[in-house]
């Protein structure tokens, strides 16, 4: 392997954002990390559920942790100002918090308005009004963030419930989602002549795979552009809202059975918890 290639492996944020998740996931397997907190779910008069006091040291701490992880990768990967970062990333910080508490509202999750619909609502309030400001720019690295979100994301996949699922299962999985990404492409950009091929890709790869989550990851991997991307994150949410409500009121109306009618909504709604 050539100096030029070795240096890729500390130098590239693709490298970093293996690095940080590895990182991550070794410190919870090896009993270092035992509890991360987990924002609750809560009523609307209850202002107090949406974040209590014991768990705030704990995003304290874990938004500590992960400045410098993030900074000191920034700064070996010979970012400017790396220690700029430091303020901008406690913002981000709080905005993902406040999008989570308004995200776990018992009313915004009866209508599938989660934690990305409101961070989407809160960034586009923030750059159309005020405007982003300037110590909060260093840490704006939204791929940054998202790829090693990906890698801890990855985790998730179990090998038990991958053998679980079977053959059949793992062939429908593996065999529908890229036929459908393929076929959607060609349709925007062969039949409906869409000129702006990444924004296929990114509506695509969400309506396939698992709607906004993979809008983001997309959007990052074919470096569309971020108008693109909002558009996207708008037409999935606005979708699955009203699929949501539809669907199921079909499945009764037709006397569909309950696991045809199951598996028909969590492979068509374009949302990662259906």
């Amino acid at each position: 392997m050539s100096k030029t290639k070795l240096s890729n492996l500390y130098k590239l944020e693709d490298w970093w954002t293996v690095w940080i998740g590895l990182l991550l996931l070794a410190s919870v397997f090896s009993g270092w990390v035992t509890v991360v907190p987990k924002m609750p779910k809560w009523k609307g008069g209850d202002i107090a559920a949406a974040l209590p006091i014991d768990l705030i040291p704990g995003l304290i701490l874990l938004a500590i942790a992960l400045c410098a992880l993030f900074t000191f990768g920034n700064i070996v990967m010979g970012g400017r100002r790396g220690r700029a970062m430091i303020p901008g990333f406690f913002g981000i910080f709080l905005l993902a918090t406040l999008a989570y508490i308004l995200g776990n509202s018992q009313v915004a999750k009866a209508i599938n308005l989660g934690y990305a619909f409101w961070a989407l609502a809160i960034g586009l309030l923030i750059s159309n009004t005020v405007g982003t400001p300037k110590w909060l720019r260093p840490a704006v690295r939204t791929e940054y963030y998202i790829k090693t979100g990906l890698v801890i994301l990855g985790a998730e996949i179990l090998f038990s419930r991958i053998v679980e699922f079977g053959p059949y299962g793992l062939a429908i999985a593996w065999g529908v989602t890229p036929i459908v990404v393929i076929f959607m492409y060609l349709f925007g950009t062969r039949i409906l002549k869409m000129q702006q091929k990444t924004l296929v890709m990114i509506v695509a790869t969400s309506t396939s795979v698992c709607g906004v989550s993979a809008a983001i990851a997309a959007a990052a991997a074919c470096r569309a552009k971020k108008d693109e991307l909002t558009l996207a994150v708008g037409m999935t949410l606005i979708f699955t809202v009203i699929m949501m409500i539809a669907m199921p009121l079909f499945v009764q109306a037709v006397n569909m059975n309950e696991l045809v009618g199951g598996a028909w909504l969590g492979g068509t709604i374009d949302a990662t918890g259906a």
